[in-house]
């Protein structure tokens, strides 16, 4: 949430204009009743929970007059050969339609950069969010309450869009609804109805795009192995403010790391944070594999035998294939003091082997793929905690929920 010194000057000047012009044009221009606005990380990647809600709406709802907005250049183009309704921000037409606009739909916290704050000032915000996990967000943080104590950076927060208030929010199931996002957030309603991303995990066929922005190679080349006899392990550490992971950190030898995936016939796949750590990361190794860290991963969810996690939410999401899960926490002291806080209830969680280097990794990964899943019946008790619904509805209720409430208003 910080604000970089040389941009404050730069923020406030056009936070300033967009108080005094577009919250104006906001009660003069009347909303449209029927139009709804999506909008990725980012400045508008084509991933995550707003990708698949896009997909959902446009493939099954196509009568919904509905647009995505990016900033990003190539995702714009990009898509603009497939989709007649994608925005392209800034630009007058953006600006007339995000103006016009009933419904804003998001699933970060980037959303109100740049002047959005306050072109979407009058319509009703969704917030999808970008998972359900163990981190400490938002207003539970104590970085968060830090930077909020004293009045006056209260008041530069709420200027500049930073405090905002959600007419609703997208949860998975009342656990997290109470536990994670409450504490955390600010909004009319907090619904229980399943993340987008999570319905092409429980039906891999439900959309005909569903590859679009994904690495679609690496994915082709885990599938055939699988065929061959092969397992596959996703290996996605969460990003950590003070740098680092399983590589940098030098807790993964990868030659020896690969001459164990030779011998046991595992392909490991790495998928780092999108915020990139690395200037070049070596293709040398035979299974060892790089999925391109800015591409949609959930896709590829499927086509994984195993998973090996940190503090990341994606764990939350690929527990729904009850597959195994290794726990790699070699940082977790640091983690907790210097990078995130944890939710308590986060060694609840922790379903399946713990280790802090690679030797216990290699060990519970040999145990644990060959023989008896041990943690099968753990795994599905967090499911049914984590989770009202177990289905690939997820997009189709926030829709009604949506239609109900906002759109037809």
């Amino acid at each position: 949430m910080n604000l970089n010194k040389h941009s404050k000057p730069v923020i406030f000047f056009t936070t300033l204009l967009g108080w005094i012009f577009l919250v104006p044009l906001s009660y003069l221009i009347p909303k449209k009743k029927n139009l709804m606005v999506l909008m990725g990380a980012k400045d508008g990647f084509f991933n995550d929970n707003v990708k698949f809600f896009f997909l959902y709406l446009a493939e099954k709802k196509p009568d919904q007059e509905f647009y995505l907005l990016t900033a990003n250049r190539d995702v714009f183009n990009e898509l603009n050969q497939k989709y007649d309704n994608i925005l392209y921000y800034p630009s007058c037409k953006a600006y007339w339609i995000m103006l016009r606009s009933k419904v804003f739909v998001v699933d970060n916290f980037s959303w109100m950069d740049n002047c959005r704050f306050q072109l979407f000032w009058r319509a009703k915000i969704v917030q999808i969010w970008h998972g359900i996990g163990f981190k400490k967000i938002q207003r539970s943080n104590k970085f968060f309450i830090q930077e909020t104590s004293s009045l006056y950076r209260r008041f530069i927060l709420n200027f500049v869009g930073k405090l905002p208030k959600y007419q609703a929010l997208i949860s998975t199931g009342k656990f997290f609804t109470e536990k994670f996002f409450k504490p955390a957030f600010i909004s009319d309603h907090f619904i229980d109805t399943g993340y987008p991303r999570n319905d092409i995990i429980v039906n891999p066929e439900k959309y005909e795009n569903a590859l679009l922005n994904s690495d679609v190679e690496t994915i082709s080349k885990v599938a055939e192995m699988r065929k061959n006899g092969i397992k596959s392990i996703l290996y996605a550490p969460t990003f950590r403010d003070t740098g680092g992971d399983g590589i940098s950190d030098e807790i993964l030898d990868l030659k020896s790391l690969n001459e164990f995936a030779l011998q046991n016939d595992l392909v490991f796949v790495f998928k780092l944070h999108p915020l990139p750590q690395y200037q070049t990361i070596s293709d040398d190794f035979e299974r060892i594999l790089w999925y391109d860290n800015v591409k949609d991963v959930y896709p590829f969810l499927p086509e994984t035998d195993a998973m090996i996690s940190d503090y990341s939410s994606i764990y939350m999401d690929y527990i729904l294939l009850n597959r195994p899960v290794f726990f790699l926490l070699y940082d977790r002291e640091k983690y907790e003091t210097k990078d995130r806080e944890l939710h308590t209830f986060f060694n609840d969680f922790i379903v399946g082997p713990i280790s802090t280097n690679q030797q216990k990794l290699q060990e519970d990964l040999i145990e644990n793929l060959s023989n008896k899943d041990l943690f099968k019946g753990k795994r599905e008790e967090i499911i049914q905690k984590s989770y009202d619904n177990i289905d690939d509805k997820a997009s189709e209720r926030i829709f009604n929920f949506i239609q109900e409430h906002y759109l037809r208003q």
